[in-house]
């Protein structure tokens, strides 16, 4: 098989599968139910924030040129 075979022939399945796909109507039950908040971990009342530090050492910065 010839490398213009190849692409022509993938070409041609690859067109009728979009067209496929463009021309089939998919009813909305399909579709998953996204929820319009993002899901959080709530902390319970007693418990204190976490506090995190970044220590960088003077030798780790960048250097201006």
């Amino acid at each position: 098989m010839s490398t213009l075979h190849f692409v022509s022939g993938s070409s041609v399945i690859l067109v009728a599968w979009l067209g496929a796909t463009f021309l089939n109507e998919v009813p909305s039950q399909r579709y998953p139910k996204l929820d319009q908040k993002l899901s959080t971990a709530a902390l319970s009342s007693g418990c204190k924030p976490t506090q995190i530090a970044t220590v960088i050492k003077v030798s780790d910065l960048p250097r201006p040129h």
